[in-house]
């Protein structure tokens, strides 16, 4: 098995940037809304989970129509299969960009380019990621990755539309008079009261 080609993969993928884009952050914000306030034990840990499992219900609902992809779930993951040709699974990232993973058989062989996955042949084999912000609270990037083991091969990044409509201020320039407002205080020193005024 060849390597995954990056403009292979960016081919058959182009049409769902968005779709893929909105399960992702939509998954997040599905874990954002649980109202668990500080109750969990394993927070990242459990964070990962539910952001995963959201993640994989959303990307479902989102290609169901769609005769080209395909939703393999077995062992308590998903595997997406994109036109027989790109099958992707998604992660969280790791410090290297890298889908943060528990080193299991089936991980290994998604991991391994030159690894055959059963019953999809001469597939390119990729990762969707999303990388946290520093302090873990908002996702900052979401990657399409292909890796060999621990080897980033290369990545990209995939735009994430924006859906607030940005509303103009009116561009308003202060008069002179309202520039320079007096403000005037009075301070008491030993008994005696001033008046200063300051431009």
């Amino acid at each position: 098995m060849a390597l995954a080609d990056e403009q292979a993969v960016r081919a058959v993928l182009a049409k769902y940037e968005t779709l893929i884009c909105k399960a992702v952050h939509g998954g997040w914000e599905d874990w954002r809304a649980l109202p668990l306030g500080g109750r969990l034990l394993f927070p990242a840990r459990s964070r990962a989970c539910l952001v995963y499992d959201f993640i994989v219900q959303r990307a479902t609902a989102a290609f169901t129509d769609d005769q080209a992809v395909r939703v393999l779930r077995r062992d308590e993951t998903a595997k997406f299969v994109f036109t027989d040709s790109v099958v992707l699974r998604f992660k969280k990232a790791n410090d290297k960009g890298l889908g943060s993973n528990i080193q299991t058989q089936a991980t290994l062989g998604f991991v391994d380019q030159q690894y055959e996955l059963p019953g999809l042949p001469n597939v390119h084999k990729v990762e969707v990621v999303y990388v946290l912000n520093r302090l873990q609270t908002q996702i900052k990037q979401v990657l399409v990755a292909a890796r060999d083991g621990n080897v980033c091969l290369w990545n990209y990044v995939l735009a994430h539309e924006a859906t607030a409509e940005i509303i103009p201020l009116p561009g308003t320039v202060p008069s002179d008079a309202d520039r320079a407002a007096r403000v005037k205080l009075r301070v008491t020193d030993e008994g005696k009261k001033k008046e200063i005024s300051e431009d």
